[in-house]
């Protein structure tokens, strides 16, 4: 897999928050609360210590859940109230054989109507370090939105039957140091995608599903934003290959990768680089450019009989001088920006579509089928254990 945020009340918000927090837990859905319970440890038994931060200050109201996920059960398995100094403690049952064990332990806290997670913990070994949660201060932002800098924009391109296949791979970035939260029925960010995008999807991503929407010009995020980088990963199709993508505010990176066999294609405001293997099989050109700020990646299709891109030509040639090299360092070049992104995100992604499933499982109406549920969750654990 991040989700963070937090409010400073204002009279003339308090009802705009109050409809937040009530969203807000409506996804996640884990807070009890119970008193804290000093635990001793046990033989046999290992305890997870850990203490809830705002910048260099301890948090000292609020209540601190534990859940667990594993092929046998998930959920929200207790629940602590911080202590005067923001510590809690936890007593973590059937963590013993961790080697042999797919259980995986995560806390959060809900400050000020917004839910923060920690991180998973799948070794004993990570019990040796105080466990902490970070919470941040928080700023309601215009109805329209912030634009935000993006640290990494990987945009894919597959040829499929009379369209174009698109897989958007966004990391963007709040580089300040509040929690960026909507203003009643406004959103928190939003950008702009190619004209006649259609079939657009959220497939993977560090935000709520529901709070990612799509309107006639691009996508929309709902969600509280915290410091820091979020990923969204969205798919969608176009008609033909002529298309711009716009890039508005700072990109750091950008990164296009056209599948081959493909056709010629002058693209503006990136560089030809190289081919690279994402998958056994296939192959990508790649072009690329960095430190871009407010520009439109626009590609047209080179027919026969027209100037040959001078920047295909060039790529053509790198790749025959360079083919010995390529062939021998292709594992390298899958090590993509996009694939570390999501490879970092996607235990907790997992972690939070989990819970997403059990909450919607237990509040099910009598009567509903709820076995597509129940086999999308073994689906979601059995994915969990594959990335160990």
């Amino acid at each position: 897999m991040n989700l963070e945020s937090e409010l400073k009340i204002r009279p003339d918000t308090a009802k705009i928050i109050t409809i937040i927090s009530r969203r807000i837990m409506s996804v996640f859905l884990y807070l009890s609360c119970v008193n804290l319970v000093a635990i001793p440890q046990l033989e046999g038994q290992h305890i997870l210590r850990g203490q809830v931060v705002k910048e260099d200050s301890p948090v000292t109201d609020g209540y601190v859940m534990l859940h667990s996920v594993s092929s046998m059960r998930s959920g929200q398995v207790d629940s602590v109230s911080l202590s005067s100094e923001g510590y809690f403690e936890f007593q973590l049952q059937g963590f013993d054989d961790i080697g042999g064990s797919d259980e995986v332990y995560f806390a959060s806290v809900e400050h000020q109507g917004v839910l923060y997670f920690g991180s998973a913990i799948t070794d004993v070994g990570q019990l040796e370090t105080s466990y902490s949660i970070a919470v941040f201060s928080a700023k309601v932002v215009p109805e329209e939105g912030m634009t935000l800098p993006l640290k990494v924009r990987n945009i894919l391109l597959e040829e499929a039957t009379g369209t174009w296949r698109v897989r958007d791979v966004i990391a963007l970035e709040n580089p300040g140091d509040e929690t960026l939260i909507p203003s009643e029925g406004g959103a928190v960010w939003s950008y702009p995608l190619p004209d006649g995008f259609r079939n657009p999807e959220v497939i993977r991503g560090e935000l709520p599903p529901e709070d990612v929407m799509f309107t006639e010009k691009g996508v929309l995020v709902r969600a509280p934003l915290p410091p820091g980088e979020r990923m969204l990963v969205i798919v969608y199709e176009l008609t033909d290959l002529d298309a711009t993508f716009p890039a508005p505010g700072p990109t750091e990176m950008v990164e296009l990768f056209v599948k081959e066999p493909g056709p010629s294609i002058q693209v503006t405001n990136l560089s030809p680089l190289d081919v690279v293997s994402l998958e056994p099989g296939s192959s990508y050109r790649r072009y690329s450019a960095s430190s871009l700020n407010d520009v439109d990646i626009s590609l047209r299709e080179v027919f026969e009989g027209e100037p040959y891109p001078l920047g295909r030509i060039s790529l053509a040639i790198g790749i025959l001088l360079c083919s010995v090299i390529l062939v021998s360092g292709i594992n390298k070049s899958q090590d993509l920006t996009s694939r570390r992104v999501a490879l970092a995100s996607e235990r907790k992604t997992v972690l939070l579509k989990i819970a997403l499933l059990d909450q919607h499982i237990e509040n099910a109406i009598a009567g509903e089928d709820i076995a597509d549920l129940r086999a999308k969750r073994e689906d979601l654990i059995g994915l969990l254990l594959e990335q160990g």
